[in-house]
């Protein structure tokens, strides 16, 4: 069972915080407090999700007390830079603070450790506000992720309670900072620059080497017919696959 005083005080804010020992998505949860009036900053947390979801409706394995399954209620960024983004740069600081490992990101939203995906990330829109969904394998569990041999685990010691605090800290200070500071970081963190990869754009199949990322967060490629910007679609490089923000 999660601790809330813990979490409270490694987060440094009078944030509300919900705890569940159970429940199907945390994400779920918050839209549907979020739809019912409370409108709140605030922070949702489950110790197991029967029910967790990634991108494009895939399910994401949330075990108990194993790994960090929160979502977060959030304004909608005053820029043009996605939530997503602000979140993968805030995972990882929290993570290296925490933990010291570093991280890479996986564009858009998946985060790595030794070529295993220790994260991910959603962001839905509700109302006229953000929930911002953070998927975090702290541990292997028992018999680890059957059927999804990429997914791994940060195997940390720390508590649970001192991430998610630091987390949650980090997306709030990220809301604030200047998109270019989070666009540096990003990119120094970026597993796919200067990688070939092939990439599906209108039904489609294309190659193309990544070159960066420009300042609205879209992945920049050079093809065959020239320089493209992705910013939906499926990327796949070897056996890694990342999917384009929608």
């Amino acid at each position: 069972m999660l601790n809330k005083e813990k979490i409270l005080n490694a987060l440094e804010y009078a944030l509300p915080v919900t705890l569940f020992d159970v429940t199907d998505s945390t994400n779920l949860r918050l839209k549907e407090m979020c739809r019912s009036g409370d409108k709140r900053l605030q922070l949702l947390c489950a110790d197991h999700q029967t029910a967790g979801r990634g991108r494009l409706g895939r399910s994401f394995l949330s075990p108990e007390n194993t790994g960090i399954y929160m979502s977060l209620l959030l304004p909608l960024p005053k820029d043009d830079l996605p939530l997503t983004i602000r979140a993968a740069v805030a995972v990882c600081r929290a993570v290296e603070e925490v933990t010291g490992k570093h991280l890479l990101i996986k564009w858009v939203n998946d985060l790595f450790l030794n070529r295993k995906k220790v994260c991910g990330i959603l962001a839905e829109g509700v109302e006229d506000m953000a929930v911002l969904g953070i998927g975090l394998n702290v541990k292997m569990p028992r018999g680890g992720f059957p059927g999804v041999p990429i997914a791994g685990a940060l195997e940390a010691d720390e508590d649970r309670e001192a991430l998610i605090g630091r987390i949650s800290f980090h997306v709030l200070k990220t809301m604030e900072e200047e998109k270019g500071s989070i666009l540096s970081f990003y990119r120094e963190r970026m597993l796919l620059t200067g990688k070939e990869i092939t990439f599906m754009h209108s039904g489609q199949e294309k190659n193309a080497r990544v070159v960066g990322v420009d300042d609205k967060g879209g992945l920049v490629v050079q093809t065959a017919q020239g320089m493209e910007i992705l910013r939906t679609g499926e990327v796949s490089i070897g056996s890694f696959q990342v999917s384009a923000f929608e």
